[in-house]
This record gives structure tokens, sequence and C-alpha cells, in this order.
């Protein structure tokens, strides 16, 4: 069975003045972060209401699936008390600890990494214009490191008029101190994979690479940034 070896989180404005991400979990069950968009803070009013309404029904037992209808639910009853916030959606990955594997599931550029001794064994796909693009081959990695439509979704998570069909995925190839990292795009303004499998190769603690992820985002990242790291054990 899988457990957690260990855990360590953040969540940050960055230069930005309102924090739009939303993390929520519970321990050795679930993990998920959400990046809300649409102006104005109403991508903090998604974020929130969508991460608190998935960690509920998952605590409740629910599916991944049914878990994000209630949340297209409770963000289309928003909407619909408050018109200005008609534009406001937001991303989602979760990772969901099942006892033979690990379920991932997404919508947008929030992204899911496992890593083994230091090495990328699964990344999630953006559902961004250049992640489809980069996914067929039309443009190389490093074009979409500097193309100027990096940020434009065609996933997310917007209510229940215009329901998403996540893309999961389930992990069974899983080994002892294995580490699942989670985060917003915040944090990938500031480091490509090659530079984390570095950090990740090295003998630190989940918290040590929060800290050090944290270090690195102050300094290079304008969007908010969020992020999740956890190594599992098994017993």
């Amino acid at each position: 069975m899988i457990t957690i070896k260990s855990e360590a989180f953040i969540s940050e404005t960055g230069k930005r003045e309102i924090n739009e991400d939303n993390l929520q979990f519970q321990s050795g069950k679930f993990y998920l972060v959400c990046d809300g968009l649409g102006g104005n803070g109403n991508g903090q009013i998604a974020s929130q209401l969508v991460a608190e309404t998935v960690k509920e029904s998952l605590l409740k037992s629910k599916s991944i699936v049914e878990a994000v209808q209630e949340a297209d639910k409770v963000l289309s009853s928003y909407k619909k008390k408050h018109p200005s916030t008609e534009y406001m959606a937001t991303t989602i990955s979760v990772t969901e600890i099942l006892d033979k594997g690990i379920l991932i599931s997404w919508a947008g550029d929030s992204r899911v990494y496992q890593f083994r001794d230091g090495k990328i064994i699964y990344k999630t796909n953006d559902h961004t214009l250049v992640g489809e693009a980069l996914k067929n081959g039309i443009i190389t990695d490093l074009e979409a490191l500097f193309h100027p439509d990096a940020n434009e979704l065609t996933k997310s998570i917007k209510g229940a008029q215009n329901p998403v069909e996540l893309d999961q995925i389930l992990i069974e190839d899983i080994k002892e101190n294995d580490h699942f990292f989670i985060c917003t795009d915040g944090v990938i303004e500031s480091w490509i994979d090659t530079d984390l499998e570095t950090l990740f190769s090295e003998s630190k603690s989940t918290n040590e690479i929060i800290d050090e992820l944290d270090k690195s985002c102050q300094i290079f990242s304008n969007d908010n940034y969020t992020a999740i790291v956890f190594q599992v054990d098994f017993f």
C-alpha cells in the first residue's frame, strides 16, 4: 500500500497583488492545486470555490469526476449571482493516492511531475495552444519556452454550462522514494525541467526542495506560484 513519507507545500503571491492560486489536500489521500483566471480578482474566487468544493467532495468519497461536476455547479451558481464574474475560470491538477497507484487528473497548465532518482519519468501535458503544438511536433521545447501564446488555455473549469472533461492517468509504476510534484505555471516561469531534475536529484527533504523552489520563484516568477511536493513509501 502506498503511503506518504513526507510532504511540503507553498503558495505565494509573487509579484502580483492578489494570489489567485489555491491548494488543498488531505495528507495521504489527495493533493490539488488550482490557478484562477478572469481578472479583477475573479481568478481568486474561481480557484477557491473549485478547490474547496473538490476537496469537500473527495472527502465524501466521491470520484474526481463527480467532484469537478459539483464544482462546476458551484461556479455557475456564483456567476449567476455575480454577473461581473462571468469569464472567471480555473485550472486544476489533482493526485489521488490509491491502494495500487496514483490517479492524476487535470485541466489547464498546472502540472504534475513524477521524479525517480532525480529523473522525470512522467509529466502532464499542458492544455494550452503551445502545449498542443508541442505535443503534435509543430514547435520545439525551446520555442515553447518563449512562445507569446504560452498561457492561452485550451481547457479550464468554467462552470456547468461549459463542462470540461479532465485528462486522467493512473500511475502504477511507483517505487519507494519517488517524488510527486504539483505546481501552477508561476513555478514554471522560474524552473525548466533540467533544473528541476537537478533539484530532485539532490538529497534534500521535501521542505528543502520547497525552500529552493521558493528562492528562485521570488526572483524570477512574475506570477503567483504554488507547489506541493510529496515523497512516497510503502507498507
